[in-house]
């Protein structure tokens, strides 16, 4: 769905930051993993948007509950432009987007990075993605100067919410999500045999969550990541490839890796298992549990969609946080309005200092004192009477309108040009 097409303008700038995603709110678990991007892709997509010049900068970001590509300078709807990267022709997942431009894109950054957006309300996991989307933007050569401003800025308010306001009443994540809610279906945790899929941030996490409640962990891991591996203190470890001999003894069962096909497949894992309970947790978009295992006698599946998240909130801390984030906010676009006119300051600071040189010449001739110190000081002269203007001219910036203080910049540069 279009929220809007118009990105808005500030004085004379345009807002033209803007995003498409599609999250947990409008798209079922089967429609969300099919626009689903890896690290790799995502950078291969957002590398390619940037390089044919469709857009300035490109950001992507990619978690088990959303996928949003957002644009600076983008040349287009941003929605097109994203399914006909992906290669679908078909209008009939529109429904299941929602594109942000301006200012509405930028609110939803700052709230997006604090939990706000989260299934799970205020929870911390969602700071960490949005850093390393940064980050992988920045290794792979497609963030610009707007979008590493504005995610950094936006990281930076949600970790002062983080430390001023209390969103929940304890530490959310996905996976303490599912703890929870194993709780609340069977009962206390405690030596129960748990089996976890997958050696990444969410597979370790989980781990340790499930060691916590006292409960006996294996963890798989592939052969080749051996030397690489953290494993959890406490927590035994099997080949990954050995995953369905072990599964039989297990109770509790959670994959999360980012593997694009099934880790446990119900024609591999059919024959298997005895006759007794299992509870098979997928913490994983695209999914890693072969849906049809439902099927089987005595197995239950739970999907992201199928977690229960809880997003209960304080609506007092809200307004707070909020308030930090507006904050943040206006100071990126503060930011984001003169930084086309840093130039122009520039050119008129070098052209006050030339002048301010100019008129000292006698004055310098008239001071005995070496070529060298005289040298120093008209450069010593020339650099405070640049910063001095510059500083006038920015901090004009708190006492002007924005349209005004434009207007005002312009004149400057055209006086000193006539000096």
């Amino acid at each position: 769905m279009k929220v809007s097409k118009d990105y808005g303008y500030r004085g004379d700038v345009i807002m033209d930051i803007s995003m498409v995603g599609i999250d947990y709110s409008k798209a079922a678990i089967e429609y969300r993993e099919m626009f689903a991007l890896t690290v790799s892709n995502g950078a291969k997509l957002a590398h390619k948007i940037v390089n044919t010049s469709m857009a300035e900068g490109c950001v992507v970001i990619s978690t088990c509950n959303r996928t949003e590509l957002w644009f600076s300078g983008l040349k287009g709807s941003p929605l097109e432009i994203f399914l006909r990267e992906k290669g679908v022709q078909s209008s009939q997942y529109d429904k299941f987007f929602t594109e942000r431009y301006g200012e509405e894109a930028i609110d939803y950054l700052f709230e997006l990075s604090c939990g706000l957006h989260s299934q799970i309300f205020g929870e911390d996991q969602i700071l960490s993605q949005v850093k390393t989307a940064l980050q992988n933007g920045r290794e792979n050569n497609h963030v610009d100067s707007v979008l590493e401003t504005l995610f950094r800025m936006s990281i930076t308010a949600a970790k002062r919410v983080k430390t001023d306001v209390k969103l929940t009443s304890k530490n959310m994540s996905v996976p303490e999500g599912a703890a929870v809610l194993l709780e609340q279906k069977i009962g206390d945790l405690k030596g129960k045999n748990c089996l976890v899929i997958g050696n990444g941030e969410m597979g370790r996490l989980m781990a340790e969550i499930l060691l916590e409640r006292g409960c006996k962990v294996s963890m798989t891991l592939r052969q080749y990541k051996k030397q690489d591996a953290v494993i959890p203190e406490g927590c035994s470890i099997i080949s990954y490839e050995d995953r369905y001999e072990n599964i039989a003894e297990k109770e509790l069962i959670f994959s999360a890796t980012l593997s694009p096909h099934f880790t446990m497949k119900k024609e591999e894992i059919e024959g298997r298992l005895k006759d007794k309970d299992y509870i098979f947790i997928d913490l994983a978009v695209p999914r890693d549990i072969d849906p049809s295992m439902a099927e089987l006698k005595g197995v239950k599946i739970y999907d992201m969609d199928k977690l229960g998240m809880d997003r209960s909130c304080n609506k007092e801390e809200i307004y707070s946080a909020k308030a930090i984030l507006n904050k943040y906010k206006e100071e990126f676009l503060d930011w984001f309005c003169i930084r086309k006119w840093i130039p122009v300051v520039k050119d008129i600071s070098e052209i006050t200092g030339e002048v301010t040189d100019a008129k000292l010449t006698k004055v310098y001739k008239s001071i005995e004192i070496t070529k060298e110190d005289q040298n120093k000081l008209q450069k010593n002269i020339q650099t405070a009477a640049k910063k001095a203007v510059a500083k006038l001219i920015l901090d004009l910036r708190d006492h002007m309108e924005t349209e005004k203080w434009c207007e005002c910049i312009t004149a400057l540069e055209a006086a000193a040009k006539g000096l």
